[in-house]
């Protein structure tokens, strides 16, 4: 893929091709550019020597981790993943210390609160609810009052919670 090698090995430009280079494409351009820099090079090839016949490819390993065939799944520089290992529970009050279920789920950053209400009209069973956030380490709950934004824009991430709170509109 041509467009994907020119997003990642360019990072100053902002069109290709006529269309604008959104912040989204750009990380998946550089993962996927990331792992065919791996595909393209025997066993056991350092990283010194990836660097010097791709370009731009320790700074891409800074950002996004190495990939699974030249680094190991649990070393801290793998290739981060984008899911977010999140509990999603129904409660019947915010402040309740038992949920009545916990659904645990891997959710992507991008994905938008409206896509997450289906999971937790399920959970729920009832079209009836508020959704809560608290990211990891967190003490406070956010409430996800706009359908229209990324789970990013709330802090998801690894370890966090989704609280459904079921029977308020």
């Amino acid at each position: 893929m041509i467009r994907a090698q020119t997003i990642a090995r360019l990072p100053q430009i902002t069109k290709l091709d006529g269309s604008l280079i959104t912040t989204a494409e750009r990380t998946e351009m550089e993962r996927y550019y990331l792992a065919l820099c791996a595909r393209s090079v025997p066993a056991g090839t350092t990283e010194d020597a990836l660097d010097k016949q791709f370009p731009r490819f320790k700074k891409l390993v800074q950002v996004h981790g190495l990939p699974t065939s030249i680094g190991q799944r649990s070393d801290a520089l793998s290739l981060k993943s984008r899911l977010a290992a999140t509990a999603i529970e129904l409660v019947c009050d915010l402040e309740d210390d038992e949920p009545l279920a916990v659904l645990h789920r891997p959710l992507i950053h991008t994905m938008l609160v409206r896509q997450l209400r289906p999971i937790a009209m399920r959970l729920a069973k009832s079209r009836s609810f508020k959704l809560f956030l608290r990211p990891a380490g967190a003490t406070h709950w956010t409430h996800l009052d706009s359908d229209a934004r990324p789970l990013s824009f709330y802090g998801l991430d690894d370890q966090s919670v989704v609280r459904v709170v079921r029977g308020t509109q």
